[in-house]
């Protein structure tokens, strides 16, 4: 379904609505300007959203599996508990947005930019993140096993509690980086740029005495 159909005439935006368990399958919402719009269990599997722009939406539970999001842009939207499975993101841009709970499997984030933000519980799961500029974005709790982020710019970003497991941080810059509660034994670090602080984190991590 054309959302422009859905909602008639040649829509260009919509403005302050709220859908609640609507099915856009296979829907095109290119071009589209969404501003303070909630949508709750709502399904865009398979939805064209390339060039979409949302600012102040809420998307809660929503599942777009397959879905094109290519060039999109996001800008003070939340993404809570939603599924990117297999979706395309590429040179997606997220502008101080909240993507909590959310799953990436299999999904296509070349290119994709995230500015700030809280990114805490999603699955990044053997995502291929290298080169990337995360400063300051809120990791907490965030799954990036088997994931690869040599030489991304991780400064100040909150890692607390996130999954590690072969992780590879290669080249990468963590100074005024949090990661309390983190194992960090498993992951690899050759070549990462630390602050003093966190070279003795580290240290007390792999059973080194710092006296």
């Amino acid at each position: 379904m054309v959302v422009r159909e859905k909602f008639g005439g040649t829509l260009e935006s919509v403005d302050q609505r709220q859908f609640v368990d609507e099915d856009f399958e296979k829907g095109v919402w290119s071009d589209l300007d969404l501003k303070g719009c909630q949508f709750e269990r709502c399904r865009f599997r398979g939805v064209r959203l390339t060039e979409l722009h949302t600012q102040g939406c809420e998307f809660t539970e929503c599942d777009f599996a397959g879905a094109f999001l290519a060039c999109s842009v996001h800008r003070s939207a939340s993404f809570l508990n939603c599924k990117f499975d297999n979706a395309d993101l590429f040179s997606a841009r997220f502008e101080n947005c909240r993507v909590i709970g959310c799953g990436f499997e299999g999904a296509n984030l070349a290119a994709m930019d995230i500015q700030r933000g809280d990114w805490s519980y999603v699955s990044m799961r053997y995502q291929e993140l290298d080169g990337r500029d995360f400063r300051g974005v809120r990791f907490k709790g965030t799954d990036f096993v088997g994931a690869s982020l040599k030489k991304s710019d991780l400064r100040d970003c909150l890692l607390d509690e996130a999954s590690l497991l072969h992780t590879k941080f290669q080249e990468a810059d963590l100074r005024g980086a949090s990661l309390d509660k983190t194992d960090l034994r498993h992951a690899e670090w050759k070549g990462a740029r630390l602050d003093i602080g966190q070279a003795v984190h580290f240290a007390q991590c792999f059973g080194i005495v710092v006296e």
